[in-house]
Protein backbone atom coordinates (compact mmCIF):
# COMPACT_ATOMS: atom_id res chain seq x y z
CA UNK A 1 0.00 0.00 0.00
CA UNK A 2 1.39 3.42 -0.85
CA UNK A 3 0.60 6.26 1.04
CA UNK A 4 0.35 10.25 -0.07
CA UNK A 5 1.97 12.61 0.79
CA UNK A 6 -0.28 15.77 0.21
CA UNK A 7 1.29 18.17 2.57
CA UNK A 8 4.53 18.40 0.35
CA UNK A 9 2.76 20.38 -2.43
CA UNK A 10 1.60 23.04 -0.26
CA UNK A 11 4.95 23.63 1.76
CA UNK A 12 6.91 23.98 -2.29
CA UNK A 13 3.79 26.11 -3.22
CA UNK A 14 4.49 28.31 -0.52
CA UNK A 15 8.38 28.05 -0.98
CA UNK A 16 7.77 29.47 -4.48
CA UNK A 17 5.69 32.24 -3.54
CA UNK A 18 8.03 33.51 -1.00
CA UNK A 19 11.06 33.68 -3.26
CA UNK A 20 9.21 35.12 -6.46
CA UNK A 21 7.85 38.20 -3.18
CA UNK A 22 11.20 38.34 -2.66
CA UNK A 23 12.87 38.49 -6.04
CA UNK A 24 10.19 41.42 -6.77
CA UNK A 25 11.42 43.30 -3.79
CA UNK A 26 15.33 43.39 -5.29
CA UNK A 27 14.94 45.56 -7.65
CA UNK A 28 13.09 48.40 -6.06
CA UNK A 29 15.86 48.00 -2.57
CA UNK A 30 18.42 48.50 -5.13
CA UNK A 31 16.89 51.83 -6.63
CA UNK A 32 16.50 53.39 -3.23
CA UNK A 33 19.06 56.19 -2.88
CA UNK A 34 20.79 57.46 0.31
CA UNK A 35 18.83 60.20 1.96
CA UNK A 36 22.35 62.29 2.93
CA UNK A 37 21.39 66.04 2.93
CA UNK A 38 23.22 67.89 5.54
CA UNK A 39 26.16 69.64 7.42
CA UNK A 40 29.40 67.92 7.84
CA UNK A 41 33.05 68.25 9.10
CA UNK A 42 35.70 66.66 7.45
CA UNK A 43 39.55 66.95 6.84
CA UNK A 44 41.38 65.89 3.96
CA UNK A 45 45.21 65.37 3.63
CA UNK A 46 46.94 65.32 0.64
CA UNK A 47 48.90 61.76 -0.20
CA UNK A 48 52.63 61.87 0.61
CA UNK A 49 54.58 62.58 -2.02
CA UNK A 50 58.97 63.00 -2.36
CA UNK A 51 60.45 65.85 -1.29
CA UNK A 52 57.47 67.83 -0.12
CA UNK A 53 56.81 68.60 3.33
CA UNK A 54 55.02 66.53 5.61
CA UNK A 55 51.09 66.55 4.65
CA UNK A 56 48.78 68.35 6.50
CA UNK A 57 45.49 67.60 8.08
CA UNK A 58 43.45 69.93 6.37
CA UNK A 59 39.48 70.63 7.70
CA UNK A 60 36.64 71.91 6.13
CA UNK A 61 33.24 72.02 6.85
CA UNK A 62 30.57 70.47 3.92
CA UNK A 63 26.75 71.01 3.16
CA UNK A 64 25.22 68.33 1.14
CA UNK A 65 21.72 69.54 -0.61
CA UNK A 66 19.74 66.91 -2.66
CA UNK A 67 17.52 68.36 -5.44
CA UNK A 68 14.59 66.29 -4.72
CA UNK A 69 14.42 64.51 -1.35
CA UNK A 70 16.35 61.37 -1.67
CA UNK A 71 17.67 61.95 -5.29
CA UNK A 72 20.79 61.41 -7.05
CA UNK A 73 21.33 64.88 -8.40
CA UNK A 74 23.55 67.27 -5.52
CA UNK A 75 25.43 70.36 -5.01
CA UNK A 76 26.50 71.81 -2.42
CA UNK A 77 29.25 74.33 -0.38
CA UNK A 78 32.57 73.63 1.50
CA UNK A 79 34.41 75.95 3.45
CA UNK A 80 37.95 75.18 3.85
CA UNK A 81 40.07 75.96 7.28
CA UNK A 82 41.34 79.29 5.45
CA UNK A 83 37.25 80.32 4.90
CA UNK A 84 36.94 79.86 1.20
CA UNK A 85 33.85 78.58 -0.04
CA UNK A 86 33.45 76.80 -2.91
CA UNK A 87 30.57 75.80 -4.81
CA UNK A 88 30.27 72.16 -5.71
CA UNK A 89 27.71 69.77 -8.28
CA UNK A 90 27.83 66.24 -8.29
CA UNK A 91 25.64 62.49 -8.11
CA UNK A 92 24.84 59.69 -5.76
CA UNK A 93 24.48 56.00 -7.17
CA UNK A 94 23.85 53.05 -5.04
CA UNK A 95 26.38 51.10 -3.65
CA UNK A 96 26.89 48.04 -1.30
CA UNK A 97 25.53 47.07 1.83
CA UNK A 98 23.04 50.17 2.56
CA UNK A 99 25.54 52.92 1.05
CA UNK A 100 26.01 54.85 -2.02
CA UNK A 101 28.91 56.30 -4.03
CA UNK A 102 29.14 60.52 -3.99
CA UNK A 103 31.17 61.57 -7.36
CA UNK A 104 31.48 65.30 -7.34
CA UNK A 105 33.45 68.22 -8.60
CA UNK A 106 34.91 71.46 -7.82
CA UNK A 107 36.27 74.78 -9.80
CA UNK A 108 38.96 76.31 -7.15
CA UNK A 109 39.16 79.87 -6.85
CA UNK A 110 42.47 79.57 -9.21
CA UNK A 111 40.27 77.76 -12.07
CA UNK A 112 41.70 74.16 -11.80
CA UNK A 113 39.11 71.49 -11.37
CA UNK A 114 38.75 69.20 -7.83
CA UNK A 115 37.33 65.68 -8.89
CA UNK A 116 36.19 63.71 -5.83
CA UNK A 117 34.41 60.80 -5.06
CA UNK A 118 33.39 59.02 -1.55
CA UNK A 119 31.53 56.07 -0.61
CA UNK A 120 28.81 57.21 1.88
CA UNK A 121 27.40 54.62 4.86
CA UNK A 122 25.28 55.24 7.38
CA UNK A 123 27.10 54.43 11.26
CA UNK A 124 24.82 54.97 14.38
CA UNK A 125 22.34 57.09 13.04
CA UNK A 126 25.06 59.58 11.30
CA UNK A 127 26.04 59.77 7.53
CA UNK A 128 29.88 59.21 7.50
CA UNK A 129 32.31 59.65 4.24
CA UNK A 130 35.47 58.43 3.08
CA UNK A 131 36.57 58.90 -0.44
CA UNK A 132 39.73 60.60 -2.66
CA UNK A 133 40.33 63.87 -4.57
CA UNK A 134 42.23 64.64 -7.13
CA UNK A 135 42.72 68.67 -8.92
CA UNK A 136 43.57 68.54 -12.29
CA UNK A 137 45.65 71.06 -13.38
CA UNK A 138 47.57 71.90 -10.17
CA UNK A 139 51.40 72.95 -10.98
CA UNK A 140 52.14 72.39 -7.19
CA UNK A 141 54.31 69.14 -7.22
CA UNK A 142 53.28 68.45 -3.63
CA UNK A 143 49.62 68.64 -3.65
CA UNK A 144 47.54 67.10 -6.54
CA UNK A 145 45.77 64.66 -4.66
CA UNK A 146 45.11 62.83 -1.59
CA UNK A 147 41.86 61.45 1.11
CA UNK A 148 39.14 62.91 2.85
CA UNK A 149 37.07 62.14 5.15
CA UNK A 150 33.67 63.58 6.35
CA UNK A 151 30.66 62.43 9.10
CA UNK A 152 27.50 64.22 9.45
CA UNK A 153 27.27 66.66 12.10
Amino acid sequence: MSKKNHGAFPVALALIVIGWLSAISLPAQSLELCCIAGEYKGFQVNYAKPNCPAPVKEKFTMVIHQMKPCSASIRGTIVDSSGTLNHWTGSLRRGLRRCCLLEGSIVTPGGNTVNFKGTICQRLGKWQIKGTWEEIGSTDPCRGSGTWQAAQD
